[in-house]
């Protein structure tokens, strides 16, 4: 069976003649930028750890992605970053290893690093529940017991879906909906 870092390195070697000297520069940068981070093989991908998920190289046919997890909360000062419609995730595209600007990305996968840490340091993972789901819950007991039971998480997505309601009567059916999943046993999907 091989090691993360010899699954790494065949993936790359690979990859298309053009991703091929992107991706091992790419690795560098990463591995020199936060010296003691982890590789990983993920997703059938090489992947960056310390503290959580900090990035990853994808190779295709015609460029190659360093995808930050956390990028949506990166400074991009650079304005390099793209994927505005995901949530988290913001990816650079390189076509040529002569696009790689070695200190902008290492200055970007060590704010990662240190996105990550800060992430980690709050001592409580705390979330305001909306007052009409609260009201709600409190109107069903065993869906409020099921609530409170729940990971952080899915609590979380519960409460962001019924807050992206525009409408007053599309919340009410998201709320209606909530109470009615949650009392099932039923995580947010």
């Amino acid at each position: 069976m091989l090691t993360p870092a010899e699954k790494i390195k065949n993936y790359m070697q690979q990859a298309p003649a053009f991703a091929q000297p992107i991706c091992f520069k790419l690795r560098e940068i990463i591995l020199k930028a936060v010296p003691d981070i982890q590789e990983s093989w993920k997703w059938s991908a090489p992947i960056y750890e310390k503290n959580g998920l900090i990035c990853g190289i994808a190779a295709f046919k015609q460029h190659v992605n360093l995808s930050f997890f956390l990028g949506a909360y990166l400074k991009d000062s650079a304005n390099i970053l793209i994927g505005e419609s995901s949530r988290n995730m913001r990816t650079i595209k390189f076509r040529d290893v002569s696009e790689i600007n070695a200190s902008i990305m290492a200055n970007y996968i060590q704010e990662a690093a240190i996105l990550n840490q800060s992430s980690l340091d709050r001592s409580s993972k705390t979330i305001e529940i909306p007052a009409d789901l609260e009201q709600a819950l409190h109107q069903h007991p065993v869906a409020l017991a099921i609530f409170e039971k729940l990971a952080f998480t899915h609590r979380k997505e519960y409460v962001r879906w019924l807050e992206e309601a525009k409408k007053p009567e599309t919340r009410q059916r998201r709320l209606e909906k909530a109470i009615e999943r949650i009392a099932a046993g039923k995580k947010y999907s």
